[in-house]
């Protein structure tokens, strides 16, 4: 009886130590779009870490016009690279983070392909690609260009 509830336990903390392991495999990038990007393009050079990464996809991002009226709208998407560079599975679309109008899904579902095109076949560097290979990444746009802000001025003098 007691080996039996020992290999229980053993069996729920082989299970705990899996999920955190897929945890792990996430990454998550945060790319603040400040303004439109007229001339989205492909990394010219080779990606080495996740500063360049984000760079890489903010540069092959070319975001639909802001909507003034209904505010920005930041999208989340997954996506997952070989280390190749190529696209391991299918990028999806995960959320927005508020409503958006079906017209406004079409838009941004079109703008995040075209610029998952634009990224892929992404060039890694050798040792990034062995590092990206088979990682989900969660990526974020988020939209700064009509975001509204306090108008708070900053103390100007010191105490």
């Amino acid at each position: 009886m007691k080996m039996r509830g020992a290999a229980c336990v053993l069996a729920a903390l082989a299970c705990l130590f899996a999920a955190d392991a897929a945890v792990a495999q996430r990454t998550i990038l945060q790319i603040l779009i400040r303004g439109t990007n007229a001339n989205p393009a492909r990394p010219a050079s080779p990606v080495n870490n996740l500063q360049e990464l984000s760079a890489a996809f903010a540069g092959c991002w070319s975001p639909p016009p802001a909507d003034r009226e209904r505010g920005p709208v930041d999208v989340i998407f997954q996506v997952s690279f070989k280390r190749s560079g190529e696209l391991f599975g299918k990028p999806r679309i995960v959320e927005f983070v508020r409503p958006v109008t079906p017209e406004e899904r079409g838009r941004y579902y079109a703008a995040v392909a075209e610029a998952i095109d634009r990224c892929s076949q992404m060039p890694f560097t050798e040792q990034m690609g062995g590092a990206m290979a088979g990682r989900v990444f969660r990526v974020n746009f988020i939209d700064m260009r009509n975001r509204k802000q306090a108008e708070v001025p900053w103390p100007t003098e010191k105490s």
